[in-house]
């Protein structure tokens, strides 16, 4: 659970912090209020309309005595929060003459909606609004219960549940301007020049299978989540760091060269995605371009050579690509395993005891930064726990489980799931009791799912794998029919791993640096595109540790 404080529009974000204070809108610049022979529209507090008087039933959800200052000298008003099953909103009432009782219901008529200029917004109830308490038997209609999806304006102390899906890199131990606090890289971006202190942070995103919101876990949560305050860490980080490090996850480093151009076929067909298969090296743009280094695999009909140079933006995107998907192959080559859950295996999954049918993945995950002068691979070693939700579903029906149960609880218990072989995080928003060999991929694209995951995945699907999912992938309006093999649970999420497995998790997790170092090595020396060779040169290092490095990958 996590508490969330002020999302500002458009680009959903929350964060844990000292509630802003706003400037009190003086009720003589409201406008002036209709006569009560016009109507008010009686809204929800998600449909409150800004300028506008309106009528609105809701709970005092909290509500205290302030004073406020005026012409006249001071005065009392009410202040507090509404609270109903669409939304919550500030209010500040003038009427102190009519006490407000904290989880009473009220219905205001004509009060009026101010709007700030971050876009949130406050109920005010001026002398001429009337109030009228109700009598509720049921409650439960003046209880918002959030989605982020509900969010569509700032608002404050939010109760939200989710999975966090990124880790960004600006979390961990911060530099920050003395002056404006901006974040500071290598210098303050409002060239402050007044010096700068060390703050702690995490900058992630939440998901809770109706949207994805930004999340800040400020200085004094962070340091829950790390269990490490930001006084230790600033006396870390005036040490050198000692050359061994407990940190199993250390990262190696290996840097190619990248030649000014190079030379690939770009072709264009109408099924490109058909040519994706893991085996080759193709890319596409997503619509109807692929770029390869020779025509002679796939003999396209349309086709012209194209000169990729380092210099233009959209071909480092191309050049960035090819080189991933010739790094897959090659690391694919040596370890005889498939790519999933965004890692590449090192060996077949483990299956853990007492964990429901969860299984170990080992393996390494490769993060490439292109520029124009080359590009640089960072290795890290990985090790996930995840259940299928095939096995999931096998393991309920063995305790006799009805399939309208199972159907409920992948929809509402069960629903956040984890999707092949990208690692994406998705929500399950339908169960579809079919099998997969009888399942067409869409209207347009008469393959059944068995053959799409071969051709697009090289992966080898059962046409008797029942029910399949419908899952609504995070950071995006796409919905996808999976597979339920393709579907995984994530540990530590829905999955109880008793201490003795963790412990044996550990121990396996210790031998990775090195089996990755080995691949990793016979990868890049087979680096190529075509006959262009990348990587004969290139060595794998270990990345030097230092302390804003090793509390990232702590965070993440």
């Amino acid at each position: 659970m996590v508490m969330a404080v002020i999302p500002t529009n458009g680009d959903k974000s929350m964060g844990t912090g000292i509630l802003l204070k706003r400037e009190y809108p003086d009720p003589r610049m409201l406008p002036a209020q209709p006569s009560w022979q016009q109507l008010r529209p009686q809204l929800a507090l998600s449909e409150l309309i800004p300028g506008q008087y309106v009528s609105t039933t809701a709970k005092i959800a909290y509500v205290k005595t302030s004073e406020r200052t005026d012409p006249l000298g001071t005065k009392l008003v009410f202040t507090g929060v509404l609270e109903d099953s669409t939304f919550k909103a500030p209010f500040v009432s003038h009427r102190i003459s009519y006490p407000l009782i904290r989880n009473s219901v009220y219905k205001f008529n004509s009060a009026y909606v101010h709007e700030f200029e971050d876009k949130s917004l406050l109920l005010v109830v001026t002398e001429n609004t009337k109030i009228e308490s109700k009598n509720v038997e049921d409650y439960r209609e003046f209880v918002w219960t959030p989605k982020i999806e509900s969010i569509k304006r700032p608002v404050h102390y939010v109760a939200l549940q989710g999975v966090i899906t990124t880790v960004h890199s600006n979390s961990g131990l911060i530099k920050r301007c003395n002056k404006c606090k901006s974040i500071l890289n290598d210098s303050c971006p409002n060239n402050c020049n007044i010096g700068w202190g060390w703050d702690l942070r995490v900058s992630s995103r939440l998901y809770d299978g109706s949207g994805s919101i930004k999340m800040i876990l400020t200085k004094d949560i962070a340091s829950k989540v790390l269990q490490k305050s930001l006084s230790e860490l600033i006396l870390l980080s005036s040490q050198p760091l000692p050359s061994t490090t407990t940190n199993l996850f250390q990262t190696s480093i290996c840097s190619i060269k990248i030649p000014d151009s190079i030379e690939v076929v770009e072709a264009v067909s109408e099924y490109v995605s058909s040519y994706r298969k893991s085996g080759k090296l193709i890319i596409t743009d997503g619509s109807n371009l692929a770029y390869l280094p020779t025509n002679e695999e796939h003999q396209f009909s349309d086709f012209s050579t194209k000169l990729l140079r380092a210099t233009e933006p959209e071909d480092m995107k191309i050049i960035r690509r090819l080189i991933e998907k010739a790094l897959e192959l090659g690391i694919k080559k040596v370890t005889c395993h498939q790519r999933m859950h965004g890692i590449f295996l090192l060996e077949e999954p483990i299956s853990l005891y007492r964990c429901e049918k969860a299984r170990l993945y080992l393996g390494f995950s490769a993060r490439i930064n292109v520029q124009q002068s080359g590009a640089t691979i960072e290795w890290t070693p990985q090790a996930y726990v995840r259940e299928s939700v095939l096995d999931y579903v096998q393991l309920r029906r063995e305790k006799g489980a009805s399939a309208s149960a199972i159907t409920r609880f992948l929809t509402t218990y069960r629903n956040r799931v984890i999707v092949a072989p990208t690692g994406n995080y998705g929500s399950i928003v339908e169960v579809i009791m079919r099998k997969a060999g009888d399942q067409k991929v869409s209207d347009n694209d008469t393959r059944n799912l068995l053959e799409f995951w071969k051709q697009i995945y090289d992966i080898d699907i059962s046409p008797d794998e029942i029910p399949l999912l419908r899952v609504k992938i995070v950071n995006s309006e796409a919905t996808f029919t999976y597979p339920p093999s393709m579907c995984f649970f994530a540990g530590g999420d829905s999955l109880v791993i008793p201490a003795g497995v963790q412990k044996f998790i550990e121990n396996k997790k210790s031998t990775l640096k090195t089996r990755m170092d080995e691949v990793a090595g016979k990868a890049i020396h087979d680096l190529r595109i075509g006959d262009l060779s990348l990587g004969s040169d290139a060595e794998i290092t270990e990345q030097q540790p230092d302390l804003q490095t090793q509390l990232l990958q702590e965070t993440r």
